[in-house]
């Protein structure tokens, strides 16, 4: 009886000490960086027509080579992954009109094999993809995807142009990684709070972040590490959702709090900050560069005599 008394004393202890919200996640939107950046900063152009400064900016080659060799519908998948992919953070524009001093995209299908048999559906892609501007080449890279589906049910099985599409997709996002920040999304771990105020992770669980930052900046209590913490979590899942710097100004704060209340010697919270250092700075520099980009698309619309929202 003695050592259940115990146990069950240790384990009451422990709950205290965890307190309530501890180890609770929640996901928040976030960028990845490109995995070729110092290539891509080759690519920058400065022009007097831009007031805004250097853009980045391809343009895309309407003829795919070699895409014989693949379905018909292969130049129309990959290039509408492209689109998709750039203008998801408009770090790169897609250049409307392409002249001699402009970066040119050129896609070349290198491999395609589409096999089926009664219950197997594959299909194999290799595409290259060069990035240049006249005779000075960027970026020249092949990327490989596979498909493989099988069932019992032919019914079941997806088309040579379902298969041939997400192959298209895959690719695709492999290149456009290696040149742009891409949206991604990232874990963040909460720390406890007092039980007044431990609802507030409940309502981010709920994605309902102005809700819980309202209860967190309301709370008359005691503001330790853990308070500023979780904080700092709440404004940056809220600002990342938007991509709200200023709401990121506020994150930092709470973040840097934490750290100067212990929280840098804290594995959790520096691991976090570093996270978020990351994601802050090149929102920002993304941000940036997507302003200075629609310095050209309004000036090459203007030549073309359509608008920005025509064009988009």
């Amino acid at each position: 009886m003695y050592h259940k008394y115990v146990v069950l004393a240790f384990s009451l202890g422990a709950l205290l000490i965890t307190g309530c919200g501890a180890g609770a996640k929640i996901t928040i939107p976030s960028y990845s960086p490109p995995r070729e950046e110092a290539k891509i900063k080759k690519m920058v152009t400065k022009s007097d027509e831009i007031p805004e400064g250097a853009y980045i900016a391809i343009a895309i080659s309407p003829n795919v080579l070699n895409v014989k060799r693949a379905m018909p519908k292969m130049k129309n998948f990959l290039i509408d992954n492209i689109k998709a992919k750039i203008t998801q953070t408009n770090f790169i524009a897609l250049n409307p009109i392409a002249s001699e001093n402009d970066v040119l995209l050129i896609m070349s299908v290198n491999n395609y094999q589409y096999t089926k048999s009664a219950n197997k559906r594959s299909l194999e892609l290799e595409v290259s993809f060069t990035l240049s501007r006249g005779a000075e080449e960027f970026l020249s890279k092949s990327y490989k995807a596979s498909k493989n589906r099988q069932s019992q049910d032919v019914v079941n099985l997806p088309s040579e142009s379902e298969l041939a599409s997400e192959a298209a997709k895959d690719v695709v996002e492999d290149f456009v990684a290696d040149i742009s920040p891409l949206k991604t999304f990232q874990l963040r771990e909460f720390k406890s709070l007092p039980d007044e105020i431990a609802f507030a992770i409940d309502y981010a669980k709920r994605k309902n972040y102005s809700g819980a930052i309202k209860a967190m900046e309301n709370y008359k209590g005691k503001r330790d590490m853990n308070f500023y913490y979780d904080l700092a979590i709440l404004y940056e899942a809220q600002a990342s959702v938007n991509e709200d710097l200023s709401g990121l100004e506020q994150a930092d704060e709470n973040y840097n709090m934490a750290l100067s209340k212990g929280g840098s010697k804290d594995e959790l919270v520096t691991a976090a900050k570093a996270r978020f250092d990351n994601f802050y700075e090149l929102l920002e520099k993304t941000k940036s560069q997507d302003a200075k980009n629609q310095g050209l698309i309004k000036n090459r619309n203007g030549e073309l005599g359509t608008s920005t929202d025509e064009f988009e």
